[in-house]
């Protein structure tokens, strides 16, 4: 093999190792912060007027074959196709490996995008910074629509 394509390939086999080890590091950044939020104390959940508890979820809207399916609403939740998320969407290859999560602060749901590639929407409008989700918005994470609901 000549040289100059010696040195090519180990530029480029160093470039995929690098890419490996920020992934890694991504990866282990997102644990660690869903680790911290499972050991916080408790935030009270949304109440009904009549004062019981109200349990959301979200519902996929769309596509077609997956609608139906929902996801209870915890005090944490990811979004994404990692099969460690908890609303794991594994067959949309538009959505991230860990694409956003739905967590709760001061008894509120909140919506937040976790550097995704094509970005997480709300009611049509693309999350930059923490949103606040109440019950009938819609939440777009690749091609798959949600619909927080009861």
């Amino acid at each position: 093999m000549p040289h100059t394509l010696l040195h090519l390939l180990r530029y480029f086999l160093l470039g995929l190792l690098w890419l490996f080890f920020l992934y890694a590091a991504r990866m282990v950044f997102v644990e660690v912060r869903r680790s911290r939020a499972e050991r916080a104390p408790a935030t009270p959940q949304l109440q009904h007027s009549t004062d019981r508890q109200v349990p959301l979820r979200l519902r996929v809207v769309d596509p077609p074959q997956r609608r139906g399916r929902s996801f209870d609403l915890g005090e944490e939740v990811t979004m994404g196709r990692s099969p460690g998320c908890a609303v794991a969407l594994e067959d949309d290859t538009f959505t991230s490996s860990v694409h956003a999560r739905v967590y709760r602060r001061n008894g509120e749901l909140w919506l937040e995008d976790l550097g995704s590639t094509n970005g997480t929407w709300l009611n049509d409008e693309r999350v930059s910074t923490p949103s606040r989700l109440q019950r009938g918005d819609r939440v777009k994470v690749g091609s798959t629509i949600l619909e927080v609901a009861r």
